[in-house]
Formats: structure tokens, sequence, C-alpha cells
């Protein structure tokens, strides 16, 4: 005789017959059956017994494991307060389209069994299934699925699906109306909110370019497919952080070693990139015939914009934040932005090289020849996670000026910028001067000399002027904390921008004569630019500034991830 658990409503039996009479009356909410004295009785009995579908105050229903059980009645359908069906692991070669009525489902679970097709119309009224697992079947395709508006894990994987299931994605649309009220973007239509996705161990070969749509999903797996080609979409989907693509035969050789070998993360930012956009297939027959037009225009509103070239990846929670404080005696003198840029890699002579010359190019043009702002680089590591901008009387600010042998005052060096440009005009004869020396005049009759600092008091620059040496840029550096002080907030975070998008866009020349971007990696991937939020406070803790800001950065051809 079946033994119950502790509560009445909950009916498990291993191993032993079921009482379908005491059942009838305990009026179970949950029934368990399993194992091989369950599948004799299922034999015996021709399959489920009557009375099961009968106690219609089950909503938990798992029948595993037997050998016996090869269909399902249609009567299930009695069952309409069912909010788990697992039906794993048995021997079903097909299952009723009544399951589709069972609307309260929230788990359907059929996996492990010889199912070849299911009903076309078993998805259209399970609204509130949240979980569905097909794994090992026979399955070679999949009815509609877009009215699944509740699903949040799907598995697939381990079947013969030649099509990857696009009706879940090509009918999910942005709601216009509801994203203007709102500060994120409102989605509805198709699995909204798909999370989960296994189509592993099939045969799918291409995907959509509707997999951008799937806006929550997280973890993809696709591995063990047929695939030639991952589409730039995917790089699209916001919140995808797990992409298992691996055993495909994909084409682009370079794709492939990074699937092979890389994080989901390099996967994407090549995606992003270097891949082509997917092409609308004439055998995906989910889709709308006028999805074309409508993808654009109901999706992400962007026809306009230029798909984005460079990306930018903003840490903004990092455990040790990064502050600039701001003194009193400077606050009003001059202003200051700053930001940290990671994981560079600066071995190579030319880039380091081609990072000044585009700082002086832009103090040239933009900081108009540093009278509107200055740029300073340093390497974080010789840096504290605290620096201090001060006003100080120049002969109290003491450093070794950047390409001069000695340590010197403010005010010193002042004096030697001066002689040397008086001796220089001498010699050549001419009024005009270059380098440093045309920037002296800027602190001319200043009693107090705007001087960046670490908490050790070690100098790390003397806008407008010049870095110290202590703190300079060299091959070995690997992150860069960038300092752009001038005469507004406004015109130093412009400085920035432009500072920053320069260093995107950049090129150098290798060695054999090819032209690669500056923060391409050894694949000649170009890397997203790693920048950390930098916040600029009062040495009273008030907040001044955060970079970057959400007005920050703000170029077409530029996409920001923040993390």
């Amino acid at each position: 005789m079946a033994t119950p658990k502790k509560s009445s409503n909950h009916h498990s039996n291993q191993d032993e017959r079921v009482e379908w009479g005491l059942l009838l009356k305990q009026k179970p909410r949950e029934i368990v059956l399993s194992g091989d004295r369950i599948s004799k009785q299922i034999e015996e009995e021709n399959g489920l017994n009557e009375i099961l579908f009968k106690l219609k105050s089950l909503n938990f229903l798992e029948i595993t494991n037997t050998s016996s059980l090869t269909s399902i009645q249609a009567k299930i359908s009695n069952l309409d307060n069912l909010t788990n069906l697992v039906l794993q692991g048995n021997k079903l070669s097909s299952i009723p389209a009544e399951i589709g009525q069972l609307t309260k489902l929230k788990c359907l679970n059929l996996s492990r069994n010889m199912i070849e097709t299911l009903p076309d119309e078993l998805f259209e009224n399970l609204v509130n299934l949240q979980t569905l697992n097909l794994e090992q079947n026979q399955l070679k395709s999949l009815p509609e699925m877009s009215k699944l508006s509740s699903l949040i894990s799907f598995k697939c994987g381990s079947n013969q699906l030649k099509e990857f299931p696009g009706s879940l994605c090509s009918k999910i649309r942005k709601n216009k109306e509801l994203s203007a009220q709102s500060s994120i973007p409102i989605y509805e239509g198709g699995a909204v909110h798909l999370a989960e996705l296994d189509a592993s161990h099939n045969q799918i070969d291409e995907l959509p370019y509707t997999i951008e749509r799937l806006v929550a999903l997280k973890v993809l797996d696709l591995s063990f497919n047929q695939i030639t080609m991952i589409p730039a979409e995917l790089a699209n989907c916001p919140k995808l952080k797990d992409a298992q693509l691996k055993e495909n035969p994909i084409k682009d050789r370079r794709l492939y070693k990074l699937i092979e070998q890389c994080p989901t993360k390099k996967v994407l930012d090549y995606l992003r990139t270097n891949a082509s956009p997917a092409k609308k297939s004439s055998k995906n027959n989910n889709e709308d015939e006028d999805d074309d037009d409508e993808k654009k225009d109901n999706f992400n509103d962007s026809d306009e914009k230029r798909k984005p070239e460079y990306f930018i990846r903003i840490h903004q929670n990092q455990p040790d934040k990064f502050f600039v404080f701001v003194s009193k005696s400077i606050i009003n003198q001059r202003k200051i932005v700053a930001c940290i840029i990671h994981q560079l890699d600066l071995s190579n002579s030319k880039v380091l090289k081609k990072i000044l010359a585009i700082q002086t190019k832009l103090h040239q043009y933009v900081c108009d020849n540093r009278q509107k702002a200055t740029i300073a680089t340093h390497d974080l590591a010789k840096l504290q996670r605290a620096v201090y901008f001060d006003g100080r009387v120049p002969t109290k600010i003491r450093l070794v000026p950047l390409g001069r042998p000695n340590e010197m005052t403010a005010m010193e060096l002042y004096r030697l910028l001066n002689d040397e440009a008086d001796q220089y005009r001498k010699e050549k004869k001419r009024s005009t001067i270059s380098g440093i020396h045309k920037y002296i005049h800027l602190l001319k009759g200043k009693q107090l000399y705007p001087v960046l600092l670490d908490y050790r008091d070690n100098v790390l620059s003397l806008p407008p002027l010049t870095n110290s040496d202590y703190s300079k840029i060299g091959p070995n550096t690997k992150s860069m904390f960038i300092e752009v002080t001038g005469e507004s907030i406004p015109t130093c975070r412009t400085v920035m921008n432009e500072l920053i998008h320069s260093f995107l866009v950049a090129n150098i020349m290798d060695d054999d004569g090819e032209t690669i971007p500056l923060f391409a990696n050894n694949e000649m991937i170009i890397e997203p630019v790693i920048c950390e939020l930098t916040d600029i406070a009062s040495t009273q803790n008030e907040l001044l500034v955060k970079y970057p800001a959400k007005i920050d950065l703000q170029f077409e051809d530029v996409q920001i991830i923040n993390e």
C-alpha cells in the first residue's frame, strides 16, 4: 500500500501499487509516481487509471522513469488546477493537445521520452508557463511558441531540431507608449522574459536576427549544433552573460578560436565589432512576413542610428573607489574631471607615442593651447586610491618635472622656463616659442599654483605646465589615471570625452605596414575601453563631479556598457 508523506495533501509512491480508490477519497494536491512497480501497474491497467483524471484537486503531478507509459489520455485536461506536470523518463511517443488546456501550468517537463512531434496548438494558451523542458526526445521541429509570455527557462537540447525556435523572439516588440513613461525600455510579446535557453546537441544551422530581442536572456547554450555563422545581433542581447557556442563548424576561424578558448564577454565583444548581421532566412517560417519592415520601427527605434563600432565598459561599483579631493583654495580657480582606463598594453612604443600625440593635438585645438583645459596622464599603479587637487604657493611645491633630471620648486621651474624662452628668442631671433614654454604665461601673476598630489605629498602634475616624472606612463602601464583641469566642468567633460573617443578610433602602423587599431589585442580585435567611474569631491566630502556620467561619451559610433 502507498505510504503518504506527512501531509495528507501529498502522495508519493516508490515501487508500491497505487490505491486509486483511496486517493479519490484523500483528494491529494500532489502525486509523485515512479519506478518499476508503477510501470508494471500502468501496463496491467492498460495505461493511466481513469481515476487519476478525477482528482481535480491536483496541482502537482509527477510520473517518471517508467517503461510502460507510452501515451497520455486526453482526459488530462480535467486536471485544470495543475501547475506542475512532470512526465520525465518515460516512453511517450506523443502527447495530447489537451495538455495545452491546462492554463495554470507553470512547469512542464517532458524530457527523456521518445516524442517526435508536438501538437501545433500546444502552447497557444499556456500563458503562465515559466519552465519548459523537452530535452532528450526525437523532436525535429517545434510548434508556435510566441504565446509563452511568462516563459523563463526553456530546454530542448539533445533532439533533432534543424531550426532555432525563432517564434520565441520574433513577436517581441518595444511598447513605445510605456517606454516613453519609463526610465528603461518596456518590451512585450513573445517569450520576453526568457532568461535561459538550452538548445544544445541539435542540428540547428543558423540563428535569426530577432535573437537580439531576447532582452532578458542570461544563459544560452547552442553547443554541438551545425551553426556556421554567429550573427552580430547576438551581442545585442543586453543581459547575456553565458553563451555556450562550442562544437559548431564556425567559418570565421578567429571567432572559432575565441569560442573555444575565451569567456563569453570576449566572444560578444568580437561579434559587436567584427561579425555580420544575420540574413533573413526563407525557411524561418516562424517570423512575420512583414517583420523586416517592422524590425527597426517596433523593436529599437534606431533607423537613423549608426551601428556602434566601438565599446566602452564602465565599471561603476568598484569596491575600492578612486576619489579626487578638491581643496577650497583651488575650487574656484580651476576645475577638474578625472577617470581611469584599465587593461592597457603600452609595451608597443608606437602605442605610447600615439597616446602622447593625441594629447598634444587636443591641447592645441580643443583645449585652445591649454588656455581652456590641460590633460595629464598617470600610471595608476604609482598612485594611491585618493589624490588631492590643491592650490599652493609655488615655492612650496617640489617636483621632478617630466623630462628634467633634477627636483625643483614650481617657482624655480617657472623661472627656468622663462629664461629658456628668452634664450630661445635671442638665438632664433624670433618672438614665437614652442613646447612647454608657450604655456608659462598662463601662470603669470598667480599667487597659488594648481597642483595634483597624492597623500604623501608627491606631486603628480602642475597644470597647465607639466606632469611629474614620478607618475609618468610607460611600457609597463596597465591602468591609466587621466585628469583634465580647466576653466569649467563642462569644458573638462568635453575634453575628456574627446580624448577617450580619440583613443578608441586611433590607429597605428604595425611592422608590416598594416594599419591596426590603437587598442587592438593580439588577434587584431578592437577591445572595448574599460573605464572606471571616478568621483571628484570637496575636502568636506561633498560630491562635485562623477565621470563618466550619463551625459558623457555620447558618440554615434560608441556603445556604453554599464557593469
